[in-house]
């Protein structure tokens, strides 16, 4: 019960994990955006101040240029700027945002104003034929004057521009640098929670495990114990069965002989005992021609012994008359004997003798 609420605490701090990467990849990407839309902003108002004092040096350089050769068509950058300024000025009013900007521009404007009606004056004393005094007029301080405090107003424009530039990237790198510790901060709790995780699924795999080997094992004793107790009941009955058996044999008034499947002796009743001269105990698992030794009464040959037979044919055999059988001790005795196969439910032979005195 524990390990599965540590699981589910795993996995609920997965989901968290997967919502706070993906909160903090939409943040990023919204971060990136801003910078580069701020950028973009910055560079437009630079831009379009340059646009403005370079217009105007041309307004000047046309102004010159008209002096100097009294052609008109020098004045034309003059009349662009002359019908151009006032929308070029609002439109760097609206692209600034600080107050710091606008200041600047609240003292660009007469400066050019005033820079322009001094233009103005230059050229219509040009245009009156009097070119003397208007070169004299040009070659002044005043337009001059003019120029550089436009110069000088412009520069304090652009710095602050570039200045809000500068602050809105370090914003930026800053928000960069917080963000990568965030990530590698997150990643290690990802690793984490995985380890975690596995490790869990691990205990809980084996504690599955050893839950079913316990209950398997719990299965196969209690198997064992019926096994164990069917044994017991199936060697009870043997007992009674070979209790019986013996008690049978034992009763028997012939003698009684039997052999295992290769003709080893494995039972003699007690008056088989007295025709061989051998006891069960001793003649258990020897050999049938060891112990039941017989001839023929007139040839004295040895006598063929019915048990090979039976366990070669499966068929009840008989000894041939006048057969002799020669105890342990020596004696003799004349017997008839017969024996017959007995098969278990495998198909073994279990071989029977009968012996009686003629």
């Amino acid at each position: 019960m524990k390990t599965n609420f540590k699981i589910a605490a795993s996995l609920i701090g997965v989901l968290l994990l997967i919502a706070t990467v993906t909160f903090l990849s939409f943040w990023t990407f919204r971060q990136i955006e801003d910078a580069a839309e701020a950028r973009k902003h910055a560079f437009m108002v630079l831009s379009s101040g340059n646009e403005l004092m370079s217009a105007l040096v041309d307004a000047e350089t046309g102004q010159r240029g008209f002096l100097l050769t009294g052609d008109e068509a020098f004045l034309e950058p003059y009349l662009t700027v002359q019908g151009s300024i006032r929308g070029q000025l609002e439109k760097l009013r609206q692209l600034s945002i600080t107050s710091t900007a606008h200041r600047h521009l609240d003292v660009l404007e007469p400066l050019i104003s005033e820079k322009l009606a001094y233009l103005s004056r230059n050229i219509e004393l040009g245009r009156n034929s009097d070119m003397p005094a208007a070169i004299a007029d040009a070659r002044g301080s005043q337009g001059k004057q003019l120029m550089d405090s436009i110069r000088a107003e412009m520069r304090g424009f652009i710095q602050v521009e570039e200045e809000t530039l500068g602050k809105h990237d370090a914003e930026f790198r800053s928000t960069m640098r917080h963000l990568f510790i965030v990530i590698v901060a997150t990643s290690a709790f990802a690793l984490l929670l995985a380890i975690s995780f596995a490790y869990l699924s691990y205990r809980e795999t084996q504690h599955r495990l050893k839950d079913s080997v316990h209950l398997e094992t719990k299965h196969l004793l209690k198997i064992q114990e019926d096994m164990n107790k069917q044994l017991q009941l199936t060697n009870g009955i043997l007992q009674v069965s070979e209790e019986k058996l013996a008690v049978t044999l034992n009763s028997i008034g012939d003698g009684v002989l039997t052999t295992d499947a290769e003709a080893r002796v494995t039972r003699l009743n007690p008056i088989a005992e007295q025709l061989t001269g051998w006891t069960e105990a001793e003649a258990s698992g020897r050999p049938i021609g060891e112990i039941f030794c017989i001839i023929g009464e007139e040839t004295r040959l040895p006598a063929t012994i019915p048990v090979m037979e039976t366990l070669a044919k499966g068929t009840i055999q008989g000894l041939a008359n006048h057969t002799l059988l020669i105890s342990r001790a020596g004696s003799e005795c004349a017997i008839a004997d017969s024996c017959s196969p007995i098969r278990d439910r495998a198909g073994h032979v279990v071989v029977r003798c009968w012996c009686f005195v003629m």
